[in-house]
């Protein structure tokens, strides 16, 4: 005899979160009542929904920017990952949201939800690739403007004619 599933109700601001951006919701996990397990809450959410998700959490108390980041996966068609980081100061909560996003595709820029963001997407485009749409100064952080491909990238080459040339002048 197979077990009737039970329904378990979600936490208010899963809830409110998905209600505010019904289509850019994809999964939650690590959420009692959702449809997966994770050490942290975690939206997945579309590219196109990524800036209202963040709003969405915002408005629900995760106001507090804690970081953002990306890792690359070549072997997929979505090869980046973008990885939020918010936190509910008052309830002692932190949740992250996560998208996925093709080689040469940017999504919206969370600077205008919070100031912090700005240099953390500068560093995810320095670095990875990803272009935020709206940042308000969207150039290389760590490396020259010149600079040629981007270095956290799985398939960065270590040797050859896009790595650092010992008689380069960015070798020294």
């Amino acid at each position: 005899m197979a077990e009737e599933a039970t329904e378990v109700s979600l936490p208010a601001w899963v809830a409110s979160v998905r209600a505010a951006a019904p289509e850019a919701v994809l999964a939650i996990r690590g959420v009692q009542g959702a449809d997966g397990a994770a050490d942290v809450p975690t939206l997945i959410v579309s590219p196109a929904g990524w800036v209202p998700v963040a709003g969405a959490l915002k408005a629900e108390g995760f106001d507090h920017f804690v970081d953002l980041a990306a890792v690359d996966h070549p072997e997929r068609e979505a090869r980046l990952d973008l990885l939020l980081h918010l936190r509910n100061l008052d309830a002692g909560l932190l949740v992250r949201c996560r998208t996925e996003v093709r080689d040469g595709q940017s999504v919206g820029s969370l600077e205008p939800l919070f100031a912090g963001a700005g240099w953390a997407e500068r560093e995810v485009y320095d670095l990875l690739g990803v272009g935020f749409v709206g940042n308000a100064d969207l150039r290389r952080l760590l490396l020259p403007e010149d600079w040629t491909g981007y270095p956290l990238r799985r398939d960065y080459p270590l040797t050859g004619p896009r790595a650092l040339d010992p008689e380069s002048p960015y070798a020294h």
